[in-house]
């Protein structure tokens, strides 16, 4: 069954998959998890543009990624045969979520949760851990199966029970981690700022995350050309916003004085629209700010932070507060999406996923298009081209101490993803990285965008898709650094085209927005991966529906281009498909082993799986290359029409040894609709949790609520969690 681009079931299913073509291999095994975002309680995706009584829908335009979390297994130990589950993942926040849903009371009453780019945010109850994003595997001493943990990077992780399917209980009760906003705020989903990969070593039964925190002026303003690019209709408007913004654009209007600054922002825009003749109607977000007045204070209280977290099974985390060469706390411009291990090391980074105020709203003024893109491009920023990262010494993590100190090093290029080598020989680090250069994971598509290539509308079945139009081509990186001093003792980097001439035409290997990979072991809970011997990694091409004016306009000035601006144009209007590709990580050759797939195929989750073997039978085959590479896929007609609106979901499986020879199957199900899987791993096995460790819902959260100042707000919320939430955990 053909869906929309951005269709999403949030009906769990548990069924066979369905033979498209080719025949589905016979040794493989083991179980495929991966995440899968799935609308909100109000709207799977798309979201529409009105409710069913035709006012305008508040969540329409949202990112896709912020959704609830759908959780799909591939089931691969019946020969011939490849069995998918799915089930939704249901933390407290979600039931407080579904209490507040459209049509309530308490959605009447503005007890409701929202998006906000990246996260989904109540000002009255806190913000939803969805825990969409990622999993990890882990097995501590004495435990004979694999356990799972399911992780987002704005909230706790979480335990999952494999079997079941079902999120057993947080790591580390609401005591143990800090909030990223001030108590003052009461919330009792408090807002905790983590990694959607934690690190798990399968020789010391170590599992490493993070909790960190970020002051006001992380989200500051950036000094730039403010309407460079911007629509022309209203140019006195552009005038008088520009003298009414330079001060704070060039960061001299003190903290302290923001919230009155934005409702004289706001009243300035009502005057204007008036003047203009558009309408005097406009979204009122001034109440808003004025009741967040006094608690803004509490906001720009907040400090810089990072701590490190270890769990090895016990009733407690153990925690260090890291710190630089100089002694002082780390600084998390963008945010730690990330963390890797190798035997002696700790590596956390800066990730190039930026967390600032234009991602926090989306069409907060619906009805004036013009706006909505004003404030955007105001409050936007760029992504730091380069990427800080620090290492922390495993030795250095002395049980009761309250801080370990890091070096720091940068890579002169954006990084979200690396892997690390687990043998550090000399103390020297390997880390493989990929470079999504001037192409934001963070931006998705708006209703008012328009495409770069024409100015033209988006599409409409594009909006609220990761916009991966890329304003500079990606590359891939091999980085060899003293893990003792931080110093880069050697680096290569590479990319490729893909074509060779002045317009795309026989399409090979390439490294256009090259994105997320995959490899042997890549999250076991039982073998570390000395050496990465073969990388496969997943590239999204050119697609000139998905290169907005916005990000062109963001991006144009990019300091590490190698492509000229006006190639890139041109080679977007022509396209480029997605690539999957073995990389040799010695000779950093690319184009060995490759497949380059139709356009509109497009590759979403890539996973390898290795093949089953007896013991000690090699098949003569590498073991890094010895199984096959699992993808998720969303295919539609390659013309890129909007108004063939009918795509198919599909999973697709590849010899790992052998991209080129393409699929050696094609599977699908009527019933098996997703928008866009992320990230995945593969178990050998599947088996209901054992371990003992739990954190109660119902006194992790009093306790939150037992910190509240007011005693009608204490006694208002426990009511709410009695009625609401507490019920679906006893």
């Amino acid at each position: 069954m053909k869906t929309a681009f951005t269709y999403a079931t949030r009906q769990n299913i548990d069924v066979d998959l369905e033979v498209v073509a080719g025949s589905i291999p016979t040794d493989m095994y083991g179980h495929v998890f991966l995440n899968s975002p799935c609308g909100t309680v109000n709207n799977n995706t798309p979201i529409p543009e009105y409710r069913p009584d035709g006012s305008n829908n508040s969540e329409w335009g949202e990112m896709l990624f912020n959704g609830d979390a759908m959780l799909y297994r591939f089931d691969l130990n019946e020969a011939g045969k490849v069995k998918v589950k799915s089930s939704m993942l249901k933390t407290p926040c979600y039931f407080a979520d579904y209490a507040t849903r459209f049509g309530t009371s308490y959605n009447e009453q503005g007890n409701y949760f929202r998006g906000m780019g990246l996260a989904r945010t109540s000002m009255k109850l806190g913000s939803r851990n969805q825990l969409n994003t990622a999993l990890n595997l882990f097995k501590f001493p004495g435990e004979k199966f694999n356990r799972v943990t399911v992780n987002f990077d704005a909230g706790r992780f979480h335990e999952l029970d494999p079997a079941a399917m079902q999120v057993k209980t947080p790591i580390g009760s609401n005591q143990e981690w800090i909030s990223e906003f001030p108590e003052a705020l009461e919330y009792v989903f408090p807002l905790v700022l983590s990694t959607a990969h934690p690190s798990f070593d399968p020789l010391t039964h170590e599992l490493f995350t993070v909790n960190y925190q970020k002051s006001i002026a992380n989200l500051a303003l950036e000094k730039k050309d403010l309407f460079a690019g911007l629509p022309a209709e209203h140019p006195e408007i552009h005038e008088h916003v520009q003298e009414l913004l330079k001060n704070l654009v060039a960061k001299k209007i003190h903290p302290s004085h923001l919230p009155g600054f934005l409702i004289n922002f706001v009243h300035f825009l009502k005057n204007a629209l008036a003047k203009t003749g558009i309408g005097k109607k406009i979204f009122d977000i001034e109440e808003a700010i004025k009741t967040a007045e006094d608690t803004m204070k509490g906001f720009f209280g907040m400090t810089n932070a990072v701590h490190l977290i270890r769990w090895t099974g016990g009733d407690k985390l153990d925690k260090w507060r890291v710190v630089d060469e100089k002694g002082e706390d780390l600084y998390i411009a963008q945010c730690m999406h990330q963390t890797n291990i190798s035997r002696d090391f700790i590596v956390l980074v800066d990730s190039s996923v930026k967390f600032t105020l234009d991602i926090m709203f989306s069409v907060p003024f619906p009805s004036h298009p013009w706006a909505d893109e004003l404030l955007r491009w105001l409050f936007s920023k760029t992504m730091l081209p380069y990427t800080p990262l620090y290492i922390i010494n495993r030795k250095d993590l002395v049980p009761g101490a309250e801080k370990v100190s890091a070096k720091s090093f940068t890579i002169p290029l954006e990084t979200v993803h690396y892997s690390i080598n687990y043998e550090n020989p000399d103390n020297k680090i390997t880390l493989h990285t990929s470079h999504n250069t001037a192409s934001c994971a963070a931006e998705w598509i708006r209703p008012y965008d328009k495409l770069a290539i024409d100015s033209s509308p988006v599409h409409k079945n594009t909006v609220g898709l990761m916009t991966c139009g890329e304003m500079d081509i990606g590359r891939i990186g091999k980085f060899t650094v003293d893990g003792l001093t931080g110093t880069i003792l050697d680096q290569k980097v590479i990319h490729s085209k893909g074509f060779d001439g002045d317009e795309p035409g026989n399409i090979r290997s390439h490294t256009w927005a090259v994105a997320l990979n995959t490899y042997r072991d890549i999250l076991s809970a039982n073998n570390v991966v000395n050496k990465i011997r073969y990388n496969f990694w997943q590239s999204y091409g050119l697609d000139k529906r998905m290169l907005t004016h916005f990000i062109w306009s963001l991006y144009k000035d990019y300091k590490n281009r190698i492509i000229p601006t006006d190639e890139l144009l041109k080679y977007t209007s022509k396209g480029v498909p997605f690539c999957l590709f073995r990389q040799d990580t010695e000779t950093m050759r690319i184009d060995e082993d490759y497949w380059v797939f139709n356009m509109n195929e497009n590759l979403r989750s890539l996973q390898f799986i290795p093949r089953k073997r007896n013991p000690g039978d090699t098949g003569g085959v590498d073991p890094q290359l010895d199984g096959y590479i699992l993808c998720t896929m969303v295919n539609g007609d390659p013309s890129l029409e909007e108004a063939k609106d009918d795509y198919a979901r599909e999973v697709w499986i590849f010899d790992a040894a052998n991209l080129n020879k393409g699929p050696l199957c094609k599977l699908a199900h009527p019933d098996m609709q997703y928008s866009f899987t992320i990230h995945s791993a593969w178990s050998e096995d599947c088996e209901p949790s054992t371990g003992t460790y739990n954190v109660p819902v119902e006194p992790d959260y009093n306790w939150v609520i037992d910190q509240f100042e007011g005693e009608e707000r204490k006694k208002y919320m426990k009511a709410f969690m009695e009625e609401n939430v507490y019920p679906h955990f006893r």
